[in-house]
């Protein structure tokens, strides 16, 4: 069960993020962003009383927590990507990301199996090849492979601490009480949003534009979705592996964008999807 919520999870970041990105190519970035923060923050307050749970300060602690570095991290991730490669940046973040809840884990005392333990790391290449994009939308050459030496030392600087950031959110909300209920993500949500708000006005990016609100509406949906899947699971299951599979987000973002945008999908995507399934199998049989 913990490994399918994870699944779950993963796919509903992907559909997320891919909404939030059509989003984005209609209004500013950070505009949609907000949106779908705000979104995510009224669809707790309305669910979490539902849901229930015992909440102790801890557990809003640790979710106003995840909820800062998660921020950040996403504010960084977004300078990354404007700043240098996005088939490099992407699957550095989106890596370690994946390596911060995988070692955090094994540091804290988890042993999973040798089976699940293999398909955690093969995730990780899998990851890496999905997430990097062709670099000639026409057909891409495999052997043009953007080279991570010749971007920028502060770009691969910003993809790893948004990759650290995006992780230790994961490695943070799963720290909560068992009994808390969705109350961690509704601080996450509540802390969230007033940075990202600063940034807006800093930036004067918070025009929201009518033609990518819905899109950015959506992406909040999904986004809560995702969060509370992975909430679920990483309280029955254990983090070294429901975090590498949560982060396995960029598989249904370029499936989408293949069936939706009728995008092609390089050789390495493909290659990529299928150690994701391996992955998942492997996970799910522990």
């Amino acid at each position: 069960m913990a490994a399918l919520l994870a699944a779950v999870s993963a796919v509903a970041f992907g559909v997320g993020d891919f909404l939030g990105g059509l989003s984005a190519r209609r209004m500013a970035a950070i505009a949609t962003t907000l949106v779908a923060q705000l979104t995510g923050l009224l669809l707790l307050v309305v669910i979490a009383p539902i849901v229930g749970g015992t909440v102790a300060p801890t557990d809003l602690a640790y979710g106003a927590a995840a909820g800062l570095v998660g921020a950040g991290a996403l504010m960084t991730f977004y300078w990354a990507l404007s700043a240098g490669q996005m088939s490099v940046v992407a699957p550095v973040s989106a890596v370690t990301s994946a390596l911060v809840p995988l070692v955090f884990g094994l540091i804290d005392g988890e042993r999973p199996g040798v089976v699940p333990l293999a398909g955690a790391l093969v995730a990780l290449p899998a990851i890496v090849l999905i997430s990097r994009e062709p670099t000639d939308p026409e057909g891409p050459d495999e052997t043009d492979v953007p080279s991570v030496s010749a971007t920028p030392s502060r770009v691969i600087a910003a993809s790893v601490l948004a990759g650290v950031g995006f992780g230790s959110f994961l490695v943070l909300i799963s720290r909560s009480g068992a009994d808390s209920g969705l109350w961690p993500l509704t601080a996450a949500r509540a802390m969230a949003i007033p940075v990202i708000a600063a940034a807006a006005l800093v930036t004067r990016s918070w025009r929201v534009e009518r033609k990518g609100l819905g899109l950015a509406l959506g992406a909040g949906v999904f986004d809560v979705t995702a969060n509370a899947s992975f909430l679920f699971a990483s309280r029955i299951g254990l983090l070294t592996l429901v975090g590498v599979l949560g982060s396995m987000y960029p598989a249904s973002t370029v499936v989408l964008a293949r069936v939706v945008l009728k995008e092609r999908l390089a050789v390495h995507q493909l290659t990529g999807l299928g150690l994701a399934v391996i992955a998942l199998i492997a996970i799910a049989a522990g």
